[in-house]
């Protein structure tokens, strides 16, 4: 299945802005994670502590994703 992976922040470091990414069916928000971190080992630090949101809201490690959602990875953030 395809997804679509949109990067914020100090992400965009390491990915591009977005991009596509071909998974297994059934795959999970952790197995993104890990795949993720294994292309770009560089910023696995900043990914374990990322959050993802699947169609614009926040989902935890175990949800199951399906063809053709958007998936945005929110680094931590801080403001003032």
């Amino acid at each position: 299945m395809v997804v679509q992976i949109l990067f914020f922040a100090a992400m965009k470091d390491y990915f591009p802005s977005q991009d596509r990414l071909e998974l297994s069916e059934s795959t999970n928000v952790r197995s993104l994670r890990e795949t993720l971190a294994e292309r770009k080992p560089e910023a696995s630090s900043l990914l374990s502590l990322s959050r993802f949101a699947v169609n614009q809201t926040v989902v935890n490690d175990d949800h199951i994703l399906q063809e053709g959602v958007v998936i945005a990875v929110l680094p931590p953030s801080s403001g003032g």
